[in-house]
């Protein structure tokens, strides 16, 4: 049976001047219900996901998850209440916004929720006024989580991931790679001679060097491969489900990239810059326990191209 929503004229659940939108996953068993939530949150300008069940949302959440988690109590094998607090428990979920959908004068059911670790809470029948109210809040924390989770995560210098969020999306990766049974590479990246840099044309050079290499090689990963800086001139790139062709194919384009830079000191006296860099390939029947083995493959074939002469793509 529809139901109706009364959104006052001209109103919506947008929020204004968003840089980018949010993303929110909607857990409830009525396909009804979820049709009039994803209809209002898209106008109001968020992205949408589905569940029929708390155990999907919690998977899918698990492997890529959402700003945002508005869920029905009774949503599956396991509540609503539940799913909260497993979110709230995860290290890579913790700051996902959860908002849980009450009955009018379930009051205990609330109190409950809360508890669970619930941030915010929607009645049932739903008021256009009140959910605009309650969506903007969220988005107002879901975004200062977004901040601040980015300031944490980045390298402040060069904008690519530090070392604990790179290696953190590594072994999420790893999972997901055995869970389907696909391959994964992995590449480490060292500026060659960089130590010369920075003693010939000084260490404000060499930070330009570095922000330089990092935009190239950005401009270079597509969608879902991710760019680390390790430690001062050593990088990693994670390359989902890449074989040893499409991983060979992408570090030496990569390798072409840094090479191809025009880099100049405060003298304008150019800077030659080359890399070199260790892939290694995680097979489907191969098992390992964390990121860090695997880029202990990587940087084992990483000093082989630096021994082999440097600015070259080894595999390992």
């Amino acid at each position: 049976m529809s139901q109706h929503v009364a959104i006052p004229a001209g109103e919506t659940l947008a929020v204004q001047d968003a840089p980018a939108p949010l993303s929110v996953m909607v857990c409830e068993t009525s396909r009804v219900q979820r049709r009039i939530l994803r209809s209002m949150l898209e106008d109001g300008g968020f992205e949408v996901r589905e569940a029929g069940d708390s155990g999907e949302a919690l998977g899918a959440l698990e492997r890529c998850p959402s700003d945002i988690f508005i869920t029905g109590i009774e949503v599956g094998q396991m509540s609503g209440l539940e799913a909260c607090w497993r979110l709230k428990a995860g290290a890579d979920t913790c700051h996902i916004h959860t908002i849980v959908i009450t009955a009018s004068g379930e009051y205990v059911r609330l109190a409950e929720a809360l508890d669970a670790g619930a941030d915010d809470f929607i009645r049932k029948p739903f008021d256009g006024v009140e959910m605009k109210a309650r969506m903007r809040a969220a988005a107002r924390i879901a975004r200062l989580q977004r901040d601040l989770r980015g300031q944490a995560e980045t390298d402040a210098l060069t904008g690519a991931a530090n070392r604990r969020a790179f290696i953190r999306a590594l072994d999420r990766e790893i999972g997901e790679a055995g869970r389907l049974s696909i391959p994964m590479a992995v590449a480490m990246v060292d500026l060659d001679h960089f130590k010369q840099i920075n003693d010939t044309h000084g260490h404000a050079s060499g930070d330009r060097v570095l922000v330089r290499t990092v935009a190239a090689l950005k401009n270079e990963l597509g969608g879902g491969e991710l760019l680390g800086r390790l430690g001062g001139e050593e990088f990693a790139v994670l390359l989902p489900r890449a074989g040893t062709r499409e991983g060979l194919e992408t570090a030496e384009r990569l390798r072409r990239a840094v090479e191809h830079l025009r880099v100049e000191n405060d003298d304008a006296c150019p800077i030659p810059v080359t890399a070199s860099f260790g892939l290694t390939v995680l097979q489907p029947h191969e098992s390992l326990a964390t990121g860090s083995d695997l880029l202990a493959r990587a940087d084992k074939a990483l000093y082989a191209a630096k021994e082999a002469g440097r600015n070259r793509v080894v595999t390992g």
